[in-house]
C-alpha cells in the first residue's frame, strides 16, 4: 500500500476516480401471469469469451514473443514466465525484451526491471496486447481512504483471464454485458493490511476477507458509495462483500452474483430501520434486493474500474440475472424465486376488485386473497414484479 500524492498519473486509468459512471437501470417491465402462474424468465445466455482481444503467445516456452522484431516504444502483455498470470513486454532495440512480471503475477527470478518501471519508462506504450496507441494496464487502484482524497493506493495484480488462479473461473460476459466481463486483475489480500481505511469509515477487512479467497475485487466508485449511505444514514455493518467465484458457488450465491465483481454488498443499519437503508441505496443509484434480515445494494449499473476489468467493449447490457414465478391454489398465493443471493427476498402482495380498487396490501411470505379480488401481483425483494390479470 502507498499514500499518493492527491493526484493521478497516466498509469492509474480511470482507478483514481471517485465514482463510475452511471449508466442508469434499464426501464422496468413486468409480465403478466395468468391463473397457474405464467412468467416471463429474466435469464439470458452468456456470449462470447472475453479473452479474444488477449494478444496471442508466441513460440517460446512462457516468454510470449521475445526475440522477435517489432516497433520501437511498443508495449504489449505477456505470460509470466514463472507462474501464471500476465506481465509487460517492451520493444527493446527492434526486438521484444523479456516478460516482466511484479512478484505477485509469478515473474522472472533474480532482480531486474518490474512491470510497472517498463511500463513508466515506454513512451506512448501501447494498451496491453494490442500495440495500439491506448493507455498501458494499471498497475496500482486508488480509494477515497481516512480523508477522502484517493491517495490510498494499492497494488492490482495482473492474471491471464484463460488461466486463472485456482478458484476464479469466471463466467463468460452475461448477455456481453460489460460490467459482466471477467477481471483481468485482482488485488491480493495476503500482501495488505486489512486495517486499512479505505474510506473515512470502513476499512479493507470489511469489504474483503482472504478466506473466501485470497486474490479480490474491490471497487472504488463502490466503496465510495457505501460511505455516502454511511453519512446519510449513520453506522453501518458490512455483513458480506467481495466473494471468490469457488466461493460464492459453495454458499449457493447466485450465478452473476455482484459480491465476485466487487460492488455488491450486505448490509446492517445500526440505528435506522432497514426499510431506511433500502430508501438510501435506490436514492444513491443503487439495485436494491430486499431480504427480512438485510439490505443487499450493488452498483451493478455504474461502469466498472478498468484496472480490475481492463477497458470497456461496447455490448448491450441485459439487467439483472433476477428471476420469480407467481403461484395459487384457490385464493391462496405464493411465489418462488431464483437468481436472490441470501435467501428468500421481501415478498409484498397488491390485490384488486372488479373495479380495480385495491382490496389488500400485505408483506407476507404468503397471501391468501380476499374473497373479492380478481388481480394480484407480487414484488419478489423490490426487484422483480409479478401479477396475474385473472385471479379467479
Amino acid at each position: 500500500m502507498r499514500i499518493r500524492e492527491p493526484a493521478c498519473g497516466w498509469l492509474l486509468l480511470a482507478a483514481c476516480t471517485d465514482a463510475g459512471t452511471h449508466r442508469g437501470a434499464p426501464p422496468f417491465q413486468p409480465s403478466a401471469g395468468d391463473d397457474d402462474g405464467a412468467h416471463t424468465s429474466l435469464d439470458v445466455d452468456p456470449l462470447g469469451s472475453s479473452s479474444d482481444a488477449l494478444p496471442e503467445e508466441g513460440d517460446g516456452e512462457g516468454e510470449g514473443d521475445e526475440g522477435f522484431s517489432c516497433d520501437p516504444e511498443e508495449v504489449q502483455a505477456c505470460p509470466c514466465p514463472d507462474g501464471p498470470g500476465m506481465g509487460i513486454q517492451s520493444c527493446l532495440e527492434g526486438m521484444w525484451g523479456p516478460c516482466l512480471c511484479d512478484a505477485g503475477t509469478g515473474g522472472s527470478e533474480g532482480g531486474g526491471e518490474t512491470a510497472a518501471e517498463s511500463e513508466a519508462e515506454s513512451e506512448g506504450g501501447g494498451e496491453a496486447g494490442t500495440g495500439g496507441d491506448g493507455p498501458a494496464p494499471a498497475t496500482e487502484v486508488c480509494f477515497p481512504g481516512a480523508d477522502n482524497q484517493y491517495t490510498t493506493c494499492l497494488d492490482v495484480h495482473a492474471f491471464d483471464p484463460d488461466a486463472p488462479p485456482e478458484g476464479y473461473a469466471y463466467p463468460e460476459a452475461l448477455g456481453g454485458d460489460p460490467n459482466y466481463r471477467p477481471p483481468i486483475a485482482l488485488l491480493d489480500l495476503e500482501a495488505e493490511d486489512p486495517d486499512l481505511s479505505l474510506a473515512p469509515n470502513f476499512t479493507l477487512g470489511e469489504f474483503a476477507q482472504a478466506y473466501k479467497g485470497r486474490w479480490a475485487i474491490v471497487q472504488p466508485h463502490a466503496v465510495a458509495s457505501v460511505q455516502a449511505l454511511r453519512d446519510a444514514v449513520g453506522p453501518i455493518n458490512v455483513n458480506s462483500g467481495y466473494r471468490s467465484p469457488d466461493y460464492n458457488a459453495e454458499i449457493g450465491g447466485a450465478g452473476y452474483s455482484r459480491h465476485m465483481y466487487g460492488d455488491g454488498f450486505d448490509l446492517d443499519p445500526l440505528e435506522v430501520s432497514i426499510a431506511t437503508l433500502q430508501a438510501e441505496c435506490e436514492a444513491g443509484g443503487g439495485m436494491l434486493v430486499e431480504y427480512e434480515t438485510h439490505v443487499h445494494c450493488d452498483w451493478r449499473f455504474d461502469d466498472v474500474d478498468e484496472a480490475f476489468f481492463g477497458p470497456a467493449v461496447a455490448a448491450m447490457g441485459q439487467g439483472p440475472t433476477l428471476a420469480g414465478e407467481l403461484h395459487h391454489r384457490g385464493r391462496v398465493w405464493w411465489a418462488t424465486a431464483s437468481g436472490f443471493d441470501e435467501g428468500m427476498p421481501v415478498l409484498r402482495w397488491i390485490a384488486w376488485d372488479r373495479e380495480g380498487r385495491e382490496v389488500a396490501r400485505v408483506r407476507a411470505p404468503m397471501f391468501v386473497a380476499p374473497a373479492t379480488a380478481v388481480r394480484v401481483a407480487v414484488d419478489i425483494g423490490a426487484a422483480v414484479h409479478r401479477e396475474s390479470f385473472d385471479a379467479r
